[in-house]
């Protein structure tokens, strides 16, 4: 009689300690499975986002980075969105009300590989069927803030 009551104390024991670990392993182990960015966005995009908040405050505009493909794109089917889940565009100019007047992507040396080239001729191809403005900008070691915001004025 006391074996089965010591036998069920550790089965019920041991179930207690499953549960425990378990539910541990699974509140704490997003250490394990990401790291946090400490910034938004790159040097290079940094150096341009300064350029173009300079250019969207004289213009009166509203300047967003890092802004989601399907905030800008509507999908017709989950099939169609699974293609633009993922894709962002670099930098989005608006006008005060968020209406979006013209989309820049920042072209630096990974736009020269393959899948980024697939990519970018899919986000081209995209935007002109859906008459969405884009720029392509490459990336420089300097950059004329008159020249690029001639360029915006006539993109828009």
């Amino acid at each position: 009689m006391y074996l089965i009551i010591i036998i069920i104390l550790v089965i019920v024991i041991s179930i207690i300690e499953y549960i425990i670990n378990n539910s541990k392993n699974t509140i704490n182990n997003y250490n394990e499975k990401y790291k946090k960015n400490e910034y938004l966005l790159t040097k290079n995009e940094l150096k341009f986002y300064r350029i173009l908040k300079q250019i969207t405050n004289k213009l009166n505009y509203s300047l967003f980075c890092q802004v989601s493909l399907y905030q800008i794109v509507k999908n017709k089917s989950f099939k169609d969105f699974n293609k633009i889940k993922s894709k962002s565009i670099d930098f989005v100019i608006t006008k005060e009300n968020c209406k979006i007047l013209l989309c820049i992507e920042l072209d630096d040396k990974t736009h020269q590989k393959q899948k980024r080239i697939e990519r970018d001729n899919f986000l081209d191809t995209l935007f002109k069927d859906l008459e969405i403005k884009l720029l392509r900008i490459p990336v420089q070691n300097y950059y004329n803030i008159e020249k690029i915001e001639t360029k915006i004025k006539e993109s828009l």
